[in-house]
């Protein structure tokens, strides 16, 4: 199987890259600084993004969102009869539509979503949204691409509903943790005094800072489920600081209580507080 990579420099695009070679496939990348065309560690480089969709079976679009509609447009002239152009956006939004039409009958569109940074270590924790739609087949198609992954089939609303929590709320939350701490503690003041649950959340919002800030903002901005998010937590922060300021223990507690029920935590209570002790030991 010969599979593209576009934007094979970048950290996903150079992680999947690597992937696809130790997958056997005949791989091959655009280098977008003009570098010469050549073949490093398995991967053989062409100076334009056409030249290396040219001829392949997968042409992978693992660019930065904002350009994602720009080199599809370069690429889709160059696409074999047959073959099929890979969109890995964390936001479908309007993009998905636009390059259904750009597409056409010339090759088909399969879009997915890896639910993992290129630092996944194990094959066995890959998780790959796919968007399906009437005419079927993306389901297969993705596990040609990711035999090992967990593949979940989803609608785009369904999509970018879930990932205006999981992205866009996560992000949110742990920039705004980290930027709280930075007002009223330096680093080494928290981590001086720090305990297993608020290293925990401080290294949740490192990982999070270790990030690239433009696809971060993408997350945010391109997604309309975000807006819903973020207002969700605000509600929430603002409730539980109106029962403190209300001196409401009562209403408190109740509503610790019930989140607590609704996440199922008394039957795993040991194992959670484990995992946090564990995973603060080692970020320490």
């Amino acid at each position: 199987m010969r599979v593209a990579v576009l934007g094979s420099s970048g950290r996903m695009g150079a992680f999947l890259a690597r992937y696809f070679i130790d997958k056997g496939c005949e791989v091959r990348g655009a280098d977008p600084h003009g570098a010469r065309r050549g073949r490093a560690g398995g991967l053989r480089s062409f100076r334009t993004n056409s030249e290396a969709a040219r001829g392949c079976d997968f042409v992978v679009l693992a660019v930065p969102m904002g350009r994602t509609l720009e080199v599809a447009r370069e690429v889709v002239p160059a696409l074999e009869p047959g073959s099929t152009l890979v969109e890995i956006s964390s936001v479908k939004g309007e993009t998905l539509g636009e390059l259904r039409r750009m597409v056409g009958r010339r090759a088909s569109l399969l879009s997915v979503h890896p639910l993992f940074g290129p630092a996944l270590k194990s094959e066995r924790a890959m998780k790959v949204a796919v968007i399906v739609s009437k005419r079927g087949g993306e389901e297969e198609a993705a596990r040609r691409l990711f035999p090992e992954a967990r593949i979940i089939p989803m609608t785009r609303r369904e999509h970018d509903k879930a990932m205006g929590v999981v992205l866009s709320l996560t992000h949110l939350v742990n920039l705004a943790y980290a930027g709280a701490v930075a007002r009223l503690l330096s680093p080494k003041e928290f981590m001086k005094v720090s305990t297993p649950n608020s290293s925990m959340q401080l290294t949740l919002a490192q990982a999070v800072l270790a990030q690239d800030a433009e696809l971060s903002y993408e997350i945010q901005a391109n997604n309309p489920y975000s807006r819903e998010a973020g207002r969700a937590a605000v509600r929430e922060i603002e409730r539980v600081m109106g029962l403190v300021e209300a001196g409401d223990r009562k209403g408190f507690e109740e509503g610790f209580a019930k989140l607590a029920r609704e996440y199922k935590v008394d039957e795993r209570a040991g194992a959670v507080v484990k995992e946090i002790y564990s995973a603060a030991e080692d970020a320490g």
